[in-house]
């Protein structure tokens, strides 16, 4: 079976997120270029992290939430105008952005027949049933993103289990081991989000899981040509490549092939750099800005 294997790499732009016919749109052109002349049994397109983020601070957003310079400052524009306070802004935007997020992601992987990670957002546990519709399971926020079929359902929810300085900061809280693989007709799939998928029993739990693919969608808020922090000899994208999914897939019993996605550029006062990428046990197949595709044989 051949199987067309998409990292794709985004921007934060506020012009695609400030309506959803702009998000519906972008979404469709990205999965679009990622898919396109390519012949494939198959095809798993992957967001990076955060690409979901946007929509609850941009989407049919006050002019003050454009304009802050810092995440903060968009909060409380956001606070001022619902009336609530952090915790309970992600709370109330998530319910009202996530119709957004999973129908733009979930309607592409219907058209373009492709599997889909949706990447990843900061939001509360979300669930829906007839008599109460839409609401939160408990009062915390996680770092998740989502599987999406080519049937346009959603597979299963993956949750961020090794949080940064940064997102602690922010109030978001540890997640559970549960949605990280994701058994469909092409086989077991597995995804990780970023600081994840360097946690060695991390990736062994989805090995052991039977997942022949892993993505480990990623937004990196550090410089990709400077110094790394825990060894300046060494530079930032050098070792995410030689120490990210190219080593942690070698002598796996069933991990086979990774997908990097990482977003870039500025999301108010943060800075992400990085690149895309599409990996087998030990080698890079592709290493771009945008989109990387690789088409592999299971």
């Amino acid at each position: 079976m051949k199987v067309l294997l998409a990292a794709v790499g985004t921007t934060f732009d506020p012009e695609r997120y400030k309506t959803e016919e702009a998000f519906f749109a972008w979404v469709d052109e990205l999965v679009a270029e990622a898919t396109q002349g390519q012949e494939a049994d198959a095809r798993v397109v992957a967001f990076p992290e955060l690409f979901g983020l946007p929509l609850l601070f941009w989407l049919d957003a006050p002019e003050e939430a454009y304009s802050a310079k810092k995440v903060l400052g968009a909060t409380v524009a956001w606070a001022k105008r619902l009336g609530l306070g952090t915790v309970r802004f992600f709370h109330r935007r998530a319910r009202e952005t996530w119709p957004v997020y999973r129908r733009a992601l979930t309607e592409a992987a219907k058209k373009y027949e492709a599997y889909i990670f949706s990447g990843s957002w900061f939001a509360p546990r979300l669930e829906e049933e007839p008599s109460r519709g839409l609401f939160a399971l408990g009062i915390g926020v996680y770092n998740w993103g989502f599987w999406a079929n080519p049937k346009g359902a959603v597979l299963a929810r993956a949750e961020k289990l090794r949080l940064t300085p940064i997102e602690r900061a922010a109030l978001i809280r540890p997640g559970q081991w549960e949605g990280q693989v994701a058994k469909t007709k092409i086989g077991t799939l597995g995804a990780l989000i970023c600081l994840d998928g360097f946690e060695e029993t991390l990736i062994e739990r989805v090995d052991a899981a039977g997942a022949w693919l892993l993505v480990q969608a990623s937004a990196n808020p550090a410089p990709w040509e400077a110094p790394w922090r825990a060894d300046p000899s060494r530079k930032e994208g050098e070792v995410w490549i030689e120490e990210g999914l190219k080593k942690k897939l070698l002598g796996r019993e069933n991990l086979r092939y990774g997908l990097n996605p990482m977003v870039e550029g500025q999301f108010y006062e943060l800075s992400f750099e990085g690149r895309s990428a599409v990996v087998r046990a030990g080698e890079v197949l592709e290493l771009t800005r945008g989109t990387a595709r690789a088409l592999v044989e299971l």
